[in-house]
């Protein structure tokens, strides 16, 4: 990946995912409305994070200013490490240690299942090309 330069745009870009990000946060997290509301937003962006990043690698589909201002922008106000920390403090400690393990380990499961979906889609892809 080439670095982008850090022009007026690309700030805009970044910005108005993040603005989009941050509302669709606080709508699902509203929506959810459990102690596992930041826990399973932050699943759901690193699945979307996971299938956004792998699909510049093996698809293309989406371009870097897209990426850019879903993964920096969107993806990165949607899911909250900030939000997730506060919470962990205010629980008991038997229930922050389950809430700290269950964030790294299904957010990382996420990352890895999004990744694969796009393997699935690449793989679909050359099978098409490949008639």
């Amino acid at each position: 990946m080439t670095p982008m330069r850090t022009d007026i745009s690309n700030l805009l870009i970044i910005g108005i995912g993040g603005f989009f990000g941050a509302i669709s946060r606080f709508l699902l997290s509203g929506a959810v409305a459990t102690p596992f509301d930041t826990l399973t937003v932050n699943i759901l962006g690193s699945f979307a994070l996971g299938m956004l990043m792998f699909d510049t690698e093996l698809l293309g589909y989406v371009s870097p200013r897209v990426r850019m201002g879903l993964g920096i922008g969107f993806l990165g106000s949607f899911t909250t490490f900030s939000t997730f920390a506060v919470q962990s403090y205010q629980m008991t400690p038997t229930f922050a240690a389950f809430n700290i393990v269950a964030n790294v380990i299904f957010t990382l499961i996420a990352v890895l299942l999004g990744r694969g979906a796009i393997i699935l889609l690449s793989r679909k892809k050359a099978r098409r090309m490949a008639k």
